[in-house]
């Protein structure tokens, strides 16, 4: 890969350079007031899971998709929740209606699409936390909607 030189660190003396990152970059998850966050709730309530209880689980699918300068998650198309680990028992209140995300980024190469969700942190505690972890991983499925 060629160095740039700064032009003008260069044209002064020095010449400082900048070497363009060859590590993709990545973009942060966000979540809107349309990603209806009512899905989620509905699955973890399917689940059994109330507030308070954190799980390791994967989800599917999800809708990723480009919003202005960030990846927007959708939860609508949502129809599976796996547990894989329960890490606290809830205390059986209601979930929260709110959804937000924590850690999680996909490569600036990424498609829009649907997506499962495998290995995030899922908390109920004053809003649901749909965090990433050391294991987190997403697996395109395809543009199309799965039946």
């Amino acid at each position: 890969m060629k160095k740039v030189f700064a032009a003008f660190e260069g044209f002064f003396g020095g010449g400082k350079a900048y070497e363009p990152s060859i590590q993709p970059q990545s973009s942060p998850v966000t979540v809107t007031s349309f990603s209806q966050p009512h899905v989620l709730q509905t699955r973890m309530k399917e689940e059994k899971l109330s507030h308070g209880g954190t799980v390791r689980a994967s989800m599917s699918p999800v809708r990723l998709d480009m919003h202005h300068d960030s990846v927007v998650m959708y939860f609508c198309p949502m129809k599976d929740l796996h547990i894989l680990e329960v890490i606290a028992e809830g205390d059986g209140a209601s979930i929260p209606a709110q959804a937000k995300i924590e850690g999680l980024s996909v490569p600036a190469d990424f498609k829009s699409g649907f997506y499962e969700l495998e290995h995030i942190e899922l908390t109920s505690n004053g809003t649901i936390l749909v965090k990433a972890t050391e294991k987190t991983n997403w697996k395109f499925i395809d543009t199309a909607l799965p039946q």
